[in-house]
């Protein structure tokens, strides 16, 4: 009796760690090219959890600002750029999109949780938004085509 007790208690116990009612933040992808992580910054969010619930607003800023003091990762023209939520809940939508200096964006294809890069050399800025039930979040991301 007190080992099924136990076991009982390890299933709740670990399937109220799996359901993450403790997150205080929604889950940042995780970006890499050729196997290299590249750092990104996150913009505002929404989260709402079992025990806290918070919003941060950065809405005064561009992606071009978020990414302002990253040193851009090098990457080839047509390079694929992983971008995968492997920390938490699978977001429900995704957008993506794909900033210049002159702030100049347009919306780009998330295509197998993969950004291809541009063929033209240059500093290109990428913003991923994301959306789950429990609220939503941003990050950005600098890339040099050389």
């Amino acid at each position: 009796m007190k080992k099924r007790f136990w076991l009982v208690l390890l299933l709740i116990v670990g399937l109220m760690l799996y359901l993450e009612p403790f997150r205080g933040t929604p889950p940042e992808p995780d970006v890499s090219v050729n196997g290299t992580d590249i750092a990104v910054t996150s913009g505002s969010s929404c989260w709402n959890s079992l025990l806290n619930s918070k919003c941060i607003d950065l809405s005064d800023s561009t992606p071009l600002d978020m990414t302002a003091e990253q040193t851009p990762t090098v990457v080839k023209p047509g390079q694929k750029i992983e971008v995968a939520f492997n920390d938490g809940p699978a977001p429900e939508r995704i957008k993506a999109e794909q900033w210049q200096k002159n702030d100049t964006k347009k919306t780009i294809r998330l295509k197998n949780e993969q950004i291809t890069a541009p063929d033209q050399k240059g500093v290109y800025t990428y913003h991923v938004y994301a959306w789950w039930k429990k609220g939503d979040g941003n990050v950005a991301f600098p890339v040099q085509v050389k």
